[in-house]
């Protein structure tokens, strides 16, 4: 794959991941929601870094650290970067069940709404980046 096609398989990619938040939220499965938010900016970030930095990014699920490598961090609002720093625990901690449950006392469905919510907007607002 070139690396066009490359930025399009991880946008791709994130777009499907974000369409399977929608439909997870909806059956009221959070958890697996917010993991598939984690996913849906993780693979936007994949995207940007081959448009940007055009090699493999790191094999890493930490999102900041995706962000700093490629070169977008420094772009991010402060509402951005809290909010993808937010995300990493639900990656992780959301795989186990004691900190499932702590997760999903502590979040409610307007939370994980909003979590959603800033997904979409986050994909929509690094596609502009990448559409340049």
């Amino acid at each position: 794959m070139d690396t066009k096609e490359k930025v399009r398989y991880w946008l791709n990619s994130a777009e499907s991941d974000l369409d399977a938040s929608q439909a997870l939220f909806n059956n009221k499965n959070y958890l697996q929601m917010s993991f598939f938010c984690h996913l849906t900016i993780e693979k936007s970030l994949k995207a940007y870094h081959w448009l940007r930095v055009q090699y493999e990014p790191a094999y890493t699920h930490n999102l900041i650290k995706l962000a700093k490598d490629n070169g977008l961090f420094q772009l991010l609002s402060e509402e951005q970067k809290e909010f993808i720093a937010s995300l990493i625990p639900l990656n992780i901690k959301g795989r186990y069940p004691d900190d499932q449950d702590t997760i999903l006392t502590n979040l409610s469905p307007d939370d994980f709404k909003g979590i959603l919510n800033k997904t979409r907007e986050f994909i929509a607002w690094i596609k502009k980046y990448i559409a340049e």
